[in-house]
């Protein structure tokens, strides 16, 4: 199969499952009088869509860091590939369960749950590349692959934990989903940066 055929497709699902956030966020039937109150009891739904969808756009630029030094793929990552896309997409699913039902427990480690195998299967595909050196182009370096280990290690730790504490202090649960996300937003944004500055370099010379 044709490296960007597989990407343009798996980018249309990013959008879809980005989109399909949305649909979580519905606005129940009230007189004006109430509308404050309900937009406030809505905020859990809003806190949620916000929170998936930009981790759901954190996952879409990992994904392009690795199509972008990838050169062919086989069938093996082709089907690794459609096993994160089905973890992307089950995504809306604990979103609107965390929306509906705040602070509780199912609904947390079923959040927790799905990024935990979303990072995972992600480690193995890089892995797989790492192991598979004729699928790769001249910029996946050791580098970039050691880079990646304990960024999974750390982001995983922090959900297991936030899955632990979904038991006993669901905030600190939110607060760390939350703090991985940021953090995660900030290295992307680095990295972006960094890539375009060569970028820059590169059309100079």
């Amino acid at each position: 199969m044709n490296k960007s055929r597989l990407e343009a497709f798996s980018d249309g699902v990013f959008s879809i499952a980005i989109t399909l956030l949305v649909f979580n966020i519905t606005i129940p039937t009230c007189d004006y009088a109430h509308l404050s109150q309900t937009l406030i009891e809505m905020l859990p739904k809003i806190l949620s869509y916000v929170m998936t969808f930009t981790l759901i756009g954190l996952y879409w630029i990992g994904h392009h860091f690795y199509f972008d030094r990838i050169k062919s793929v086989d069938g093996n990552f082709v089907w690794m590939n459609m096993l994160l896309l089905l973890l992307i997409c089950i995504m809306p699913f604990p979103t609107g369960l965390l929306g509906r039902f705040p602070y509780q427990v199912i609904p947390l480690i079923l959040y927790g749950i799905n990024l935990i195998a979303t990072n995972v299967l992600s480690f193995f595909m890089l892995m797989y590349l790492y192991k598979h050196k004729h699928l790769v182009n001249e910029h996946f370096k050791d580098e970039f692959y050691k880079k990646q280990l304990p960024l999974f290690f750390w982001m995983n730790s922090a959900y297991l934990i936030g899955i632990g504490c979904a038991f006993i202090y669901p905030v600190v649960s939110y607060i760390l989903y939350i703090a991985v996300m940021g953090v995660g937003v900030k290295i992307y944004v680095k990295r972006m940066n960094v890539a375009a500055e060569l970028r820059k370099e590169e059309m100079k010379h």
